[in-house]
């Protein structure tokens, strides 16, 4: 049977692998909405803020094309398909592929596969075997297994030659993404060095050099490769080696892991993986103004790259921010004075007595935190028709503390502040913690100095949040 496979594969190997045009025809059936979202290629990658949003038209149909080699992947809606060269008609229900009139089964059964976060699943291998032997073997009986239906499917001629070889390539890479994740979580729970799995760990890197570019399209593959430069290049050896690490500082460390990258990495790889390090950074909207510098050096380096009208609008928001934090606070800002005093929630809370507080728990580093800020116009007009307080709690540490400062200015944060000292922290992990943690951004309700909801709703909740604190006017 491998012979035949061979045989097959080597008369369409001869195939041009030029550009060529391929065609959708995307039809949508009981869409919740009249648009189709699609992730399109950058420079033969998969660039996350590179997506293309399309209205139907009146018989719920999208034409959509692009000029691509022998194959190219796509994620429409959120499902995952490879589109050939030529005219492709694909159809959607609810937003999920259920027909395509090339590749269908392979494509359905793709979409099906386990998508589980690729460190989710390291740590399930480990569990099932904690020596090097026994997880090599089960890697490859697992790639082995998701392989085999796609096999079935070509030899049916059900699948293209040009399909199977892509999903061969992507168990592959899969294969040893996990051979790496997996001693990489465990040394990240542990800090411990492990004699056994660090040949498994180096060999990952060693055998596959994680510069083909079309390994880029694997989801977790950036991931995968930050991980080598941040987390074995720039702790694990060194700490192996007996390396006194330096305390961590933001802008060294950023600037560390964009040089790691750029020399461990070659050609478009290494120009996918930089800005998508930076797309990631600026993700977080920390604003730090060190990725200004790196942007301007990847520009420096690519003037004519793809990936930069994509970067530049975030650039342009870390720019507008430090304009605006040079500004002083607003009157309705305030600092409680001795905000670090205060040792825990009862302590702070008591100093709104015979009051009704909204209390809104946050952090700079914390993304949704921050998207519920959009909000805040509209919670602020209803807090003042109340004469409700506003306390927001940073659980910021200490090196945040101008950070914290500059983002209640550029949020516009009316109301009153603390920056909870490690005490506080704790007393609010241990009051409203499950096993002492719990997730931010978390909403409190006082009343007369005393906690009434725990749990309270969003900003984003809008009439249902202000109907919630009512209660406690």
């Amino acid at each position: 049977m491998k012979r035949i496979i061979l045989f097959i594969l080597l008369i369409t190997s001869a195939i041009n692998s030029f550009a060529q045009e391929a065609k959708l025809n995307i039809k949508s059936l009981n869409a919740k909405n009249n648009t189709v979202i699609i992730q399109i290629p950058v420079d033969d990658t998969w660039f996350y803020p590179a997506k293309k949003e399309i209205k139907f038209g009146d018989d719920s149909t999208v034409n959509y094309s692009l000029k691509i080699n022998k194959l190219a992947w796509l994620r429409i809606n959120n499902n995952t398909v490879l589109i050939e060269p030529g005219t492709t008609h694909l159809v959607f229900d609810n937003g999920i592929l259920v027909q395509s009139d090339k590749n269908k089964e392979g494509m359905l059964l793709f979409n099906k596969r386990n998508a589980e976060f690729y460190q989710y699943r390291a740590r399930d291998y480990y569990k099932k075997d904690s020596t090097t032997a026994g997880l090599y073997q089960l890697l490859e009986n697992d790639q082995n297994e998701a392989l085999k239906p796609y096999t079935d499917l070509f030899l049916k001629q059900k699948i293209s030659a040009n399909f199977y070889n892509e999903i061969k390539r992507y168990f592959s890479t899969e294969q040893i993404i996990l051979q790496a994740a997996i001693p990489m979580v465990v040394f990240s729970a542990k800090q411990k060095i492990n004699n056994d799995l660090d040949k498994m760990w180096a060999d990952a890197y060693k055998k596959y050099s994680m510069n083909n570019l079309q390994d880029a399209f694997y989801p977790d593959f950036y991931y995968h490769a930050k991980y080598y430069v941040s987390t074995y290049l720039n702790y694990y050896i060194p700490l192996k080696k007996g390396t006194q690490l330096p305390k961590r500082d933001e802008d060294i460390w950023l600037k560390s892991i964009y040089k790691t990258f750029g020399d461990n990495y070659t050609g478009k790889m290494k120009e996918f993986l930089l800005a998508t390090f930076l797309y990631e950074e600026m993700l977080q909207a920390r604003y730090q103004k060190v990725l200004v510098d790196l942007f301007n050096s990847f520009k420096a380096s690519y003037p004519k790259s793809d990936f930069t009208p994509y970067l530049q609008p975030t650039v342009n928001e870390i720019i507008a921010y430090h304009n605006k934090v040079k500004n002083d606070f607003e009157p309705g800002q305030k600092i409680l004075a001795n905000y670090d005093k205060f040792n825990n929630l009862d302590s702070l809370i008591g100093q709104f007595k015979d009051k009704t507080v909204f209390v809104d728990i946050w952090a700079t580093w914390c993304g949704p935190c921050k998207q519920e800020f959009e909000y805040s116009k509209d919670l602020e007009k209803f807090i003042k028709a109340k004469q409700v307080e506003m306390l927001f709690i940073s659980i910021d540490k200490d090196d945040a503390a101008q950070q914290w400062k500059e983002m209640i200015k550029y949020f516009k944060l009316s109301g009153n502040h603390v920056r909870a000292n490690q005490a506080l922290r704790k007393d609010l992990s241990d009051k409203l913690g499950k096993d002492g943690s719990y997730g931010i951004p978390r909403y409190l309700i006082i009343k007369n100095g005393k906690l009434v909801v725990a749990d309270a709703l969003r900003p984003s909740d809008k009439e249902k949040l202000y109907a919630q604190i009512s209660k406690y006017l």
